[in-house]
């Protein structure tokens, strides 16, 4: 099945109708990525591992009549400029983080994950 030439609701389709995994459509995506990323240099960073843990988690749900969403199960990338707890971010310098901590008055706590050292 051609997958990366899908929709996101196609293949979210495809998965609540049981016609394909969440844990296969991630595999598929990942031996793209192995495939092309080389030359393409598109995703900078990859935990496969903690995506394959959610992709069987979702097919666990699914299986109990669980839906997470209208995306449950769909393989996703995010930019790694947002701040995602558990990955590196790309976000500008710590004067940037600080400046936008200020501006919108966010506490440390605000943010997911950053990439500096909180001072006490």
């Amino acid at each position: 099945m051609d997958l990366h030439f899908k929709s996101a609701a196609e293949i979210a389709r495809l998965i609540r109708e049981r016609k394909v995994g969440a844990v296969e459509a991630l595999e598929h995506f990942l031996a793209r990525v192995e495939k092309y990323n080389a030359r393409l240099n598109a995703i900078i960073w990859l935990d496969a591992a903690r995506a394959r843990e959610r992709a069987r988690a979702a097919d666990a749900a699914l299986a109990k009549g669980e839906i997470w969403g209208p995306l449950h199960g769909v393989p996703m990338t995010i930019k790694e400029s947002y701040n995602v707890a558990g990955s590196p971010t790309t976000f500008g310098s710590v004067r940037d983080i600080r400046a936008c901590q200020r501006r919108w008055q966010l506490s440390p706590k605000d943010i997911l994950i950053s990439d500096f050292d909180e001072e006490e």
